[in-house]
């Protein structure tokens, strides 16, 4: 896979994330829109847009850039899974394509730092 599929990707999944269920408890779900205090799921509409923008600049310092954003959709997706597990309420779909889509960031980056754009070899 090349570097810019893979940001391309992590963008997806953190813009999606947005409206999958991020906690659920006693059959209530909610997501990126429900909350008291404020909306974060459009954070991570932010914060996948600008990582899909970064993967079309295609530069190292894009490449960067995409890696600092994708540590924080992973960061904070891996704060929310603690928060509602800690709470008795079990984490949903959208914490886990969250920490998926910061995960593939990091590595996309990762390779895009490398100059892999071409196919990568494992």
């Amino acid at each position: 896979m090349n570097s810019k599929l893979l940001l391309f990707v992590a963008a997806i999944l953190s813009i999606v994330s947005a409206w999958l269920p991020w906690v659920s408890m006693l059959g209530i779900s909610a997501n990126g829109f429900n909350g008291d205090s404020g909306n974060p799921g459009l954070f991570f509409i932010v914060l996948g847009v600008l990582i899909g923008l970064m993967a079309i600049f295609g530069k190292k310092w894009s490449a960067v850039v995409a890696i600092l954003l994708s540590l924080c959709v992973a960061g904070l997706g891996a704060k929310y899974y603690h928060d509602a597990t800690s709470l008795g309420a079990s984490a949903g779909y959208g914490v886990y394509a969250m920490m998926a889509g910061g995960i593939l960031g990091i590595i996309g980056g990762a390779l895009g730092l490398k100059g892999g754009n071409s196919a990568a070899t494992v």
